[in-house]
């Protein structure tokens, strides 16, 4: 009882945490810009491995003409990686503005790209090129700024403006009515005027006033006293393995970590990224071992908790023959480090003997990943690689083309499949003492059939699926939409990821959430307010990726 009492207060929280607007609103706007740091670090990879006037190209290209196609990278890199800072502020800004449902979210957006210019320096001291001694320049605005390096900036700036600007906005004194007849996005300017006068104002005066009083620049302060503390912490290893721990713990619990851990640990990881990923372009030794790849690349093969080392050994050593069925289905989109179906349906999840080693696993594989890349024995991850990258190619791509990695990588995995055996072999045991008393309470109480008999349909319906991602929800929308078609049911099935439920809830008749959503079932109904039914997607038939079975389940709900 105390147990489930504690379970019900973490379930709470989590919810209330996953429910936040600031950490939601933070977590879409990262999702947003991975191709553009997809693109960055493919051209890092372009620039300084394939077009290195050292490198393999060298006997086919002279110097010069490697330098002048790498100039094609370094535009696009100045066009991604380097404008991050400005990307984040206005996805932020705009994300928070969404979920408030102000009308026009493109205002506080432009509101907080002006208030996060406003506190860039006025004067920089600068280098120029082949010389000594540093010049004063006027009207230039460095990329440090914009960078990695004004992460955090670009984060607070677009929480507090955001907020700021509407609170003005609701002081019904302090807007301009044009009348009925000025078009809707002119009226929305003009009534917004103050609100965006007050709100850049206000940053302006606490830029000056901070300079005058400290001698520092925002940008200054927050890079030491926040960002660069943070850095320290998750790049630091006891660090990064107390909250990859609970990311673990979480998700063995039915608990979506995104939208709880992530938020703390994947903007310094980001940051730590792209300070690897500039020392490389320069020919300088990466600072960082942990950076954000370094989790997807060691810990999360197959997924969370590395479950494609269980999935090996479900093919090489399981006694039973629904389980290696089970392995072959969902080993394709195992591959591609989507795991949900194997953490709730296999399942982890509650499962004490698979959850030791879901938990423990990872961690051991980061320390091993740790001090071998400390030791020189494997290459410092310096290119970005989003996390749906397969293992081994991940490695190569991470490392920038350093095979070592992929080989580390490989025994990595193999380490895993025999952590995973002896959980396995004993969790088949129990699973098939238990099978045996089931098979007889059957013969000696039949199962009835439920009645499954298709409703009328006077209309069309729509069921939208959802997940964190959308990845693993998709895969299932595709299943169900195949057989709703083969058997002339007229439902639209498609899926869609937490970020664009208020985008799309409206043309639902039903919601179904992804298992590991069900925590926030009742916090989903609040946000759509009670608009449809919100169910869960059965675990064992999204396990399977049964499309029939979650098709026919969905009926329930249609019935008059």
């Amino acid at each position: 009882m105390r147990g489930e009492h504690l379970l019900a207060r973490i379930t709470r929280v989590s919810q209330k945490l996953a429910s936040e607007i600031h950490l939601r609103s933070l977590r879409d706007s990262f999702i947003i810009t991975v191709p553009f740091l997809v693109l960055a670090g493919l051209f890092i990879m372009v620039n300084y491995v394939f077009l290195d006037p050292k490198g393999m190209l060298a006997s086919w290209l002279s110097g010069d003409t490697l330098i002048s196609i790498r100039h094609i990278g370094d535009r696009i890199l100045n066009g991604t990686m380097n404008i991050l800072s400005l990307m984040l502020v206005v996805l932020i800004s705009w994300n928070i503005a969404t979920k408030r449902k102000f009308m026009t979210p493109i205002i506080p957006a432009m509101v907080s790209l002006a208030a996060f210019l406003v506190l860039m320096p006025l004067q920089l001291s600068l280098l120029p090129v082949n010389g000594e001694t540093p010049v004063a320049i006027n009207g230039v605005i460095s990329f440090a700024a914009t960078n990695a390096g004004g992460v955090f900036v670009a984060i607070l700036t677009a929480v507090l403006s955001t907020n700021l600007f509407l609170w003005i906005s609701h002081n019904k004194r302090l807007q301009i009515r044009l009348g009925d007849d000025v078009p809707p996005m002119v009226a929305q300017s003009f009534q917004s005027m103050f609100s965006i006068i007050l709100t850049v104002l206000a940053f302006a005066v606490l830029a000056v006033a901070v300079q005058g009083i400290f001698h520092k620049e925002i940008n200054e302060i927050i890079q030491d006293a926040i960002q660069a503390p943070l850095v320290h912490l998750t790049t630091n290893l006891p660090g990064f393995l107390v909250l990859t721990t609970l990311t673990n713990l979480l998700f063995s619990l039915g608990i979506h970590p995104s939208g709880i851990i992530n938020p703390i640990l994947e903007p310094p990881l980001l940051v730590a990224m792209q300070e690897n990923m500039a020392a490389f372009a320069k020919g300088d030794i990466p600072p960082h071992i942990i950076v954000l790849p370094f989790r997807d690349l060691y810990g999360h093969m197959g997924g969370t908790g590395t479950t494609l080392a269980l999935l090996i050994a479900l093919l090489l050593r399981s006694k039973m023959s629904s389980h290696k069925k089970f392995a072959r289905t969902v080993l394709a989109p195992g591959i591609f480090n989507i795991n949900e179906p194997v953490i709730f349906g296999f399942p982890v999840l509650y499962n004490p003997l698979m959850m030791i080693p879901f938990v423990i696993y990872p961690q051991i594989s980061f320390v091993i990943a740790y001090f071998a890349t400390q030791w020189g024995m494997v290459s410092k991850i310096v290119a970005f690689v989003p996390w749906s990258v397969p293992p081994l190619i991940s490695g190569w791509l991470g490392s920038g083309g350093d095979l070592r990695n992929v080989i580390l990588q490989i025994g990595l995995l193999v380490l895993g499949v025999m952590i995973y055996l002896p959980f396995l072999v004993a969790y088949e045991k129990t699973l098939m003492a238990a099978q045996t008393k089931k098979q007889v309470d059957e013969m000696i109480n039949p199962v009835v059939e439920a009645d499954l008999s298709a409703p009328v349909f006077s209309q069309p319906k729509t069921i939208i699926l959802m997940c964190n991602e959308g990845m693993s929800t998709s895969i299932m929308a595709k299943k169900m939409s195949q057989y709703a078609q083969a058997e002339n049911y007229p439902f639209t099935i498609f899926a869609i990821n937490m970020g664009r439920l208020q985008d799309e809830y409206q043309k639902a008749d039903l919601i179904l959430l992804g298992p590991q959503l069900a925590y926030m079932q009742e916090s989903i109904c609040q946000q759509i307010n009670q608009h449809c039914a919100v169910g869960l997607l059965d675990k064992g038939y999204f396990s399977k990726l049964d499309g029939k079975s979650a098709v026919l389940d969905t009926l329930q709900y249609f019935k008059m």
